[in-house]
């Protein structure tokens, strides 16, 4: 599992955010330069292959913040 710093940085790679601006209380939908379907499922394939996890999309759509993503991300080990 990545720590939460590399995490948010990856995460904001994709958002195309500035990574020292988000934390994990920042809701990723309003911290994207610009959102899409297509964000959301880049978003999706990040967490299946980088941290071994598949959400399901009803999981996803509930998901509002960066923390939320990192504890999904984390059940990995569990």
């Amino acid at each position: 599992m990545m720590d939460t710093k590399q995490f948010i940085e990856e995460l904001a790679e994709i958002l195309e955010a500035d990574p020292t601006t988000l934390t994990l209380d920042s809701d990723f939908r309003e911290s994207a330069d610009y959102w899409s379907s297509l964000t959301g499922f880049s978003i999706l394939i990040f967490m299946q292959d980088r941290c071994g996890v598949n959400v399901p999309v009803d999981d996803f759509l509930e998901m509002h913040t960066v923390g939320d993503l990192y504890k999904a991300a984390s059940k990995e080990g569990e």
